[in-house]
């Protein structure tokens, strides 16, 4: 091949390689608990949920029994330990979400996305593609109550097709 061919032919490849790039991050999760009565309580759940290495701060609030978790840059944060830091501080999630953060846009194959490894299955799928800061509630047995979750689960959709390490049911 000759040396002008190759550098157009790896141009291209580069150029095709990164016009579909788009990078996005996590930045906070919110968590409704269930069971908060006291401090105590809500600083057992916060010393579980900082053990996390992904995990900036934690802040809990008594009077609504939810929390706020900032999330460290450049760090894959796993939604399912969030969850269960909470179950094991011995309470349950009432609620889960988060702002993912996206810098270009997304573009969603049907109902599904992928990021950081991970499958994201939307309930409904979005119209537009994902730009900006976007908060996606998480549904699913570990992530609402269950009068919550017998809403919402005849529209859960596994269809992607993606193999994921993990897949998440989400909706904004």
């Amino acid at each position: 091949m000759k040396p002008t061919l190759f550098k157009a032919i790896s141009a291209l490849l580069f150029l095709i390689g990164s016009a579909g790039s788009a990078s996005a991050q996590f930045e906070n999760v919110y968590i409704g608990v269930n069971g908060l009565t006291c401090s105590q309580c809500s600083h057992t759940v916060e010393m579980s949920i900082r053990k996390l290495d992904f995990v900036a701060d934690v802040q809990m609030n008594l009077e609504h029994t939810e929390g706020k978790i900032v999330l460290k840059k450049n760090k894959k944060a796993d939604i399912d330990k969030i969850a269960q830091a909470v179950v094991n501080a011995g309470f349950s999630v009432r609620y889960l979400q988060a702002d993912l953060h996206v810098d270009n846009s997304v573009v969603t194959s049907g109902s599904c996305f992928n990021y950081n490894g991970d499958q994201y299955v939307f309930t409904d799928a979005p119209k537009e593609p994902l730009k900006g800061t976007i908060k996606l509630k998480f549904i699913g047995k570990k992530y609402l109550q269950k009068n919550d979750f017998k809403k919402v689960e005849a529209h859960m959709n596994d269809k992607c097709g993606s193999p994921a390490v993990k897949v998440y049911h989400v909706m904004m």
